[in-house]
């Protein structure tokens, strides 16, 4: 394991007294939750005007494909998203983000009609 330069971490409880064994030691086990559900969806329908992605559902992270079919650009980015705001998605491409509703994402294209894929995490 590489050493990225931290020299000691102090852990506290909430009276500011050290948790460790006594000898300066401490045993932790962390673990990360991780997703309890995976789902798709798409929109196919983007048109030149931002869009919200989806309708609201809750989730910790999505990624959103432009469709291989397209013709145009899918510009990804909030809800004033435009082609010179967002990021760009051009057939195929993938851009993932960590957001708690995918309602919260919005999508443009350059030709109407384009279609983008979904898979969102939760």
């Amino acid at each position: 394991m590489a050493n990225i330069g931290v020299s000691a971490i102090k852990l506290i409880d909430s009276d500011g007294d050290a948790l460790d064994d006594g000898a300066g030691k401490l045993n932790v086990n962390a673990s990360l939750a991780g997703n309890s559900t995976i789902a798709s969806g798409q929109n196919d329908t983007v048109g030149t005007s931002a869009e919200v992605l989806a309708a609201s559902t809750a989730c910790k992270h999505v990624d959103i494909m432009a469709a291989v079919a397209n013709t145009g650009i899918i510009y990804v980015g909030g809800s004033g998203v435009t082609a010179a705001t967002g990021i760009a998605l051009y057939a195929g491409d993938v851009y993932s983000i960590d957001i708690d509703n995918l309602n919260d994402v919005y999508v443009v294209a350059t030709v109407n009609g384009e279609n983008v894929q979904y898979t969102y995490y939760n």
